[in-house]
């Protein structure tokens, strides 16, 4: 039986943890477990437990990881020897330093103490904490840490095999050149040596503990402690080596003497008396146990090893009452969970007392089923440790069994195995060849097909940029026109170029979007909003146009489709606009009916029912795909695309829906799908609809960054109806330069410009602003590309907002509103 508690006396990790390495075993093989002791003694008398409290002082002025690791090695070296009080004060003080230095590895370290605290007190639910860190610590040392516990607690359970193994497997986590790579080593050999100890191995436990107390142990920390003395006693008592035990026992009380601890005062006397028990000296023991008292005192964390030594000792001097009332308390404990050991010995003790009252024959019957019992229980604890062992062993013999009987039955096959085995080798190597080619045509195909991918991205990117900079010109222009003093016939004229820019950007984002989609590009992006504004937002914007056309556009939302939902709103407005778009198209006369309603609490559902011309199901089986309509006609007709359904569709699958629909030739349309959006509880920080609002600090001074002339123009003249004052730059230096010589409201930036681009130019007027630590200056990207990474890297460069072209006057005076009013909330003075 070890000197300490279950886990106290197993876990010294004693912070010897600045070597690396493993010592070699050549120095312990040959050290006998009386030279090891020898040893062991030399060391503790250099130092003492005031020493050891002084070294933790000094390293709570420290603060490094050394000083968490020096106090980690106070707090376990006192509890080794059975001081709880001050391994607990200790360990509060290690982790409060850990969370002081924010060092993950040493606050699990402290909770693993704290948990081995709780089972030294009698807490077994806290083994089954330790095997889960075990399991799961991420940190390679405070895995070790975890795994030694777990496996003192599998000790503890007779499970001595599988603690072994544990500990054995816990070798490889440990990086060789790793600090603390040594003293995590020799942790593990302590409770290597425990394990072989419990199977009475005292060869291999004295080398194993030789590793730990002196090859790896760190000499610059002190060590006062002895643990090894007492288990090496322990257990030469126990295999009848009294010579050797009363040896190791005086050395061991020299020691305890010159400490000056009490716990180790009860250690020693429970010591004193295995040794005198050993030595079939009755009146030794009870001398050895005589200062704890009747009730053991400081020592009844140990009553299920002192009760039934001192019982039997009584019985054997004649002291039957004094030994029928250690057989109470024995039986008392016994019934508690946790006293196995003392239950082990009742009919020891029992037989005793009955030899000792002359009832020889009772006292036989007693004694036979103890050695039974005893012996059946040390043949399991045998069984168990050597399974690890011999397992491995078994399962090569059994295959080498195997292999031979294979080989034995296969002889005379040799000579067709030789010839199989030439085909098969000739076949492989020309499957080999083959393969080589096959991965050679792959391996080119894939860099070509990933250059084509590559290059159509940015085919269309650069189209995508080189298209709306011409086509910003025309809305714009347009845009501004539509707000001038015109004659109704060139107000016609003008907005038939608007609405012809506008069809033609529509095009352009779809077919965008359809190789986007195509490509497995599309990202959603999820953010909470309210549905019903949202819905009615969209019916909203075709509301002119229905009424234009004559057509009732009519909305319908249900009770519960109304409140907050989280899920991608652009993506749901634009396969609404799609629908509502398309069944206003091919509606004459009648209505368009828009309905959002729940299907349950996770899902709803969105309807667009038009009463227009319809279709059959042959068209139906086209309409979805890409550039197709339900017929040719309808494309000279009502003009399109045939993008929007398809990419509809498409958008609708990503977010985790379907989209459907019917008809008939002559009575209308019904398209519909259902989406997972997920309810979220409403909340003053939820986002709200964004509205357009006159009511924002509109910018005084603006600065616009744009090297494309009729650009520059574009915002000249939109601006040119608003109070601000613009200055004009070429490209992104001239920019920076402008931000540092003056102030400015706004910064309108192109992306893509010569010199310096526009995000370069971003991310350095952000710098300025930090290095000079200046007001944020709110800044828009405005500019043609509109694939979603550019938005992106315009937000990582620091832009406040993007636009894309063609823009608006609309459209700007939104961005605008949304921008300043941002920056004027985040100016904002917090409330009393």
């Amino acid at each position: 039986m070890p000197r300490s508690t279950p886990i106290a006396v197993l876990l010294l990790v004693l912070a010897s943890l600045l070597g690396a390495g493993d010592a070699g075993a050549s120095q312990t093989r040959g050290r006998s477990p009386l030279e090891l002791a020898q040893a062991v003694e030399r060391r503790a008398a250099a130092a003492s437990f005031q020493d050891l409290e002084r070294f933790g002082q000094d390293a709570l002025s420290r603060n490094d990881r050394e000083g968490l690791q020096r106090l980690y090695h106070v707090v376990w070296t006192f509890m080794n020897q059975g001081e709880f009080k001050t391994a607990q004060l200790w360990n509060d003080r290690l982790a409060a330093a850990a969370r002081h230095q924010r060092d993950g590895r040493y606050i699990r370290i402290a909770d693993l103490n704290r948990l081995a605290l709780r089972y030294d007190g009698g807490d077994r639910a806290a083994a089954a904490e330790m095997r889960e860190h075990a399991a799961m610590e991420p940190d390679w040392f405070a895995r070790i840490h975890a795994i030694r516990l777990w496996a003192v607690a599998l000790m503890d359970q007779d499970e001595i095999g599988q603690g072994l193994k544990a500990l054995a497997d816990a070798h490889a986590l440990i990086p060789d050149e790793a600090p603390y790579a040594r003293a995590a080593r020799a942790s593990l050999w302590e409770m290597t040596g425990i394990g072989l100890m419990q199977l009475n191995d005292i060869d291999g436990a004295t080398a194993a503990f030789g590793h730990f107390e002196i090859d790896l142990a760190n000499p610059d920390y002190p060590r006062p402690d002895f643990d090894a003395i007492y288990n090496l006693a322990y257990l030469s008592a126990q295999l009848g080596d009294i010579d050797r035990a009363k040896s190791l026992y005086e050395i061991h009380h020299r020691l305890t003497v010159r400490s000056g601890l009490p716990n180790l005062a009860v250690y020693d006397a429970a010591l004193c008396a295995q040794t005198f028990e050993a030595a079939n000296d009755p009146g030794g023991v009870l001398q050895c146990l005589a200062p704890l008292g009747e009730n053991l005192g400081q020592a009844s964390f140990l009553a299920s090893q002192l009760l039934p030594s001192r019982a039997v000792a009584r019985a054997q001097t004649g002291q039957i009452e004094a030994a029928r009332r250690d057989l109470v308390q024995i039986r008392r404990r016994a019934a508690e969970e946790s006293q196995r050991e003392a239950a082990s010995e009742i009919d020891h003790v029992e037989a005793e007392i009955l030899f000792a009252e002359g009832r020889a024959s009772e006292a036989f019957v007693k004694l036979r089923r103890h050695m039974q019992e005893d012996r059946v229980a040390d043949a399991r604890r045998f069984s168990d440790g050597i399974r690890q062992v011999t397992g491995d062993m078994q399962q090569q013999l059994t295959e080498r069994r195997a292999q031979l009987e294979t080989a034995r039955s296969n002889t005379h096959l040799q000579g067709v195995l030789l010839a199989i085995s030439v085909i098969f080798v000739l076949s492989a190597l020309a499957a080999v060849l083959w393969m080589a080619s096959q991965a050679k045509d792959l391996k080119v195909a894939r860099r070509r097909a990933e250059e084509a991918s590559r290059a159509k991205s940015e085919f269309l990117a650069n189209m995508s940029h080189e298209i709306r900079t011409p086509l910003n010109g025309v809305v714009a222009m347009a845009d501004a026109l539509t707000r001038a003093r015109l004659a109704p016939r060139e107000r016609e004229m003008v907005e038939v170029i608007r609405s012809s820019g506008v069809t033609l950007e529509r095009l352009l984002s779809d077919i965008l979007d359809s190789a986007k989609i195509e490509a497995g590009q599309i990202a959603l992006e999820r953010s909470v909003f309210d549905l019903g504004e949202a819905v009615r937002g969209v019916a909203a914007l075709y509301r002119p146009s229905a009424d234009q056309k004559g057509v009732a556009l009519r909305l319908e939302v249900g009770p519960a489709a109304e409140g907050p939902v989280e899920g991608d709103l652009v993506r749901l407005r634009q396969v609404l606009s799609n629908l509502i778009s398309n069944a206003l198209k091919f509606t004459e006369t009648g209505s368009v009916t828009v309905t959002a309603s729940a299907v349950d609490a996770e899902r709803m559902r969105f309807t667009v029912k038009d009463t227009g011309c319809g279709f059959d199901e042959e068209q139906k089986a086209r309409i979805f795909g890409r550039f197709q309509q339900a017929d040719g006609s309808i494309t000279r007709r009502f003009g399109g695309t045939g993008l929007g359904l398809s990419i509809s569709r498409d958008l609708v699958e990503l977010m985790g829906g379907g989209l459907e629909c019917r008809s008939r030739p002559g009575e209308g349309a019904e398209f519909w799908f259902e989406l997972p959006l997920a309810r979220v509880k409403a909340s003053a920080s939820a986002p709200a609809e964004t509205a357009r609002s006159d009511d924002f600090p509109f910018p005084a001074r603006v600065l616009l960054a744009d090297d494309h002339p009729a650009n520059r123009k574009v915002i000249e003249i939109m601006l040119a109806e608003t109070p601000a004052e613009l200055v004009v730059v070429e490209d992104g230096r001239q920019a920076l330069e402008a931000v540092r010589r003056e102030p400015f409201d706004l910064v309108l930036m192109d992306m893509q410009m010569p010199v310096m681009d526009g995000l370069t130019a971003t991310a350095a007027i952000r710098a300025l602003e930090r290095q000079d630590n200046r007001k944020r200056t709110p800044i828009i990207m405005l500019t043609a590309n509109a694939m979603p990474e550019h938005v992106e890297a315009g937000r990582a460069a620091g832009a406040d907002g993007h636009l894309s072209k063609p823009i608006t006057f609309a459209g700007l005076i939104d961005g605008l509103s949304a921008v300043m009013g941002s920056a004027e909330r985040s100016h904002a003075p917090a409330a009393a």
